[in-house]
């Protein structure tokens, strides 16, 4: 088996290996062991095996530098979200009970929304057992207002 299908075979492998240690910096030492096997087959047996580590040095680095902010953008992709950075979609006005005390101003108190535990912030306090009505979110804190016993 001669080095260039070597070089190949390892930069095959080392592209390959990215899809499971995602981070995209394996793929560029992969690109540069390919490189690396093209100048073999350039160069041919003239081509050292020092000469064959300083190219895959050189030419992996270089792909690292030039390379990799074009392919964070290419493979970042895109995250669909509301207007205020969640990507929850919460029933504003949707009536929920407290499980923990509400102080005013403070997270902390607890709400039940979508039978998930929340922490909730509201103006005015609430005990456990009442009623709160949401009327925003922001992270995971949910912004809810005392129901009155006439509504």
């Amino acid at each position: 088996m001669g080095s260039e299908l070597i070089w190949a075979i390892a930069g095959v492998l080392l592209i390959f290996i990215e899809f499971f240690i995602p981070g995209l910096v394996i793929i560029f030492f992969g690109l540069g062991a390919l490189i690396t096997s093209l100048f073999y087959i350039i160069i041919g047996s003239s081509f050292t095996l020092p000469l064959q580590l300083f190219t895959f040095t050189i030419t992996s680095i270089l792909c690292l530098l030039l390379l990799r902010k074009y392919f964070k953008k290419v493979f970042k992709g895109a995250l669909e979200s509301d207007n205020d950075g969640t990507n929850f979609n919460i029933e504003i006005g949707k009536i929920v009970p407290v499980i923990e005390f509400i102080q005013p101003g403070e997270v902390g108190g607890k709400v039940r929304y979508q039978g998930t535990i929340w922490n909730a912030q509201a103006d005015n306090p609430v005990a456990p057992g009442e009623s709160v009505k949401i009327i925003s979110s922001k992270n995971l804190t949910l912004f809810v207002e005392k129901i009155n016993k006439e509504d």
